[in-house]
């Protein structure tokens, strides 16, 4: 899959194309959806299929709002080239993009730098200045250019209509089951592993205390059983979410219990994947309570995953 930074890019490659479009966050079922289709019907025209994204949330330059992140960068790319697109490209959204009229925005871009035949979109998608555009101004715009449009119908889930913020909101509420099923695979956090209190050696579950990489949406506080993937091997793990109350610590931390896993990682770069919840996060009387409780999260957690993950051990 070609990476582009904008769509000015893609002429070299060819003059025509099919073109998906979306900020396409976490890459859920409804966008894969969208994505799918337009990869069917570029397969069908003999042209490439393009996605065409931005490389931060519109939301941040609209309205000056942060959303927390689903999928970064790298993940998105891996997802949609898995998808058997031809081509990615992600926009900067910058404030000049967002000034585009919607008309601008179909005459220079779909109809000029990607030369589209078709373009697939969401039931809701809005675009150009202030959102003016939608699925009947694209059609509109496309009678003029040369292009059809394909609105793919919504997928409702939890009861209302599947969308990034519907996952983000199920994120924070720690109900990893319901967003991997949002999502189509597991919930995946990714940081580096650095120096925490060594508490969990001294306790007899040594973790990975995990620096996230970016600004991801976290789980709520508590304890999950999941699988991490450490150098392309992949252990089951327990991970748990807080701030350590038992001891006081105040800030919050994100520590993984690799199971059947002994050595020294302190540096590497961790996945982890958010399987289920097995409890909230509470604060116990001793160390002995906390350790009777901690045997019984793994026992749990190696029920729940055992034959999912593939066990390993590791020197370093």
């Amino acid at each position: 899959m070609k990476l582009l930074d904008s769509s000015g890019q893609f002429k070299p490659f060819a003059e025509r194309s099919i073109v998906a479009i979306g900020v396409f966050d976490g890459v859920h079922r409804g966008h894969q959806e969208i994505i799918s289709e337009a990869v069917r019907k570029a397969a069908m025209h003999r042209v490439p299929s393009v996605v065409l994204t931005f490389k931060r949330n519109p939301r941040e330059v609209i309205s000056g709002s942060h959303p927390c992140v689903v999928s970064p960068q790298s993940r998105k790319a891996k997802i949609i080239e898995d998808l058997r697109v031809d081509c990615m490209i992600s926009v900067e959204f910058s404030e000049e993009f967002a000034s585009l009229e919607p008309e601008q925005f179909c005459g220079s871009v779909l109809g000029g730098d990607l030369g589209a035949l078709w373009v697939c979109v969401g039931e809701d998608f809005r675009f150009g200045k202030n959102g003016t555009g939608d699925v009947n101004t694209l059609a509109r715009e496309g009678k003029k250019l040369g292009f059809e449009v394909d609105v793919v119908p919504l997928i409702y889930f939890e009861k209302e209509k599947l969308s990034s913020t519907v996952l983000r909101k199920l994120i924070k509420e720690g109900r990893v089951v319901e967003v991997g099923k949002g999502l189509g695979r597991p919930l995946m956090l990714t940081g580096h592993i650095i120096h925490g209190h060594s508490r969990g050696r001294r306790l007899g579950f040594p973790t990975a205390n995990l620096s996230l990489e970016i600004d991801f949406c976290v789980p709520a506080d508590g304890v999950y059983a999941g699988l991490a993937c450490l150098e392309q091997e992949k252990y089951i793990c327990a991970i748990n979410i807080g701030d350590n109350p038992t001891f006081g610590d105040g800030v919050k931390a994100l520590e993984v219990y690799l199971l059947d896993f002994d050595g020294r990682i302190y540096g590497e770069t961790l996945e982890v994947e958010f399987h289920y919840r097995l409890r909230d996060e509470v604060s116990f009387e001793n160390e002995s309570q906390l350790i009777g409780q901690m045997q019984e999260d793994v026992k749990r957690t190696r029920d729940l995953l055992q034959g999912v993950g593939e066990k390993k051990t590791g020197v370093y």
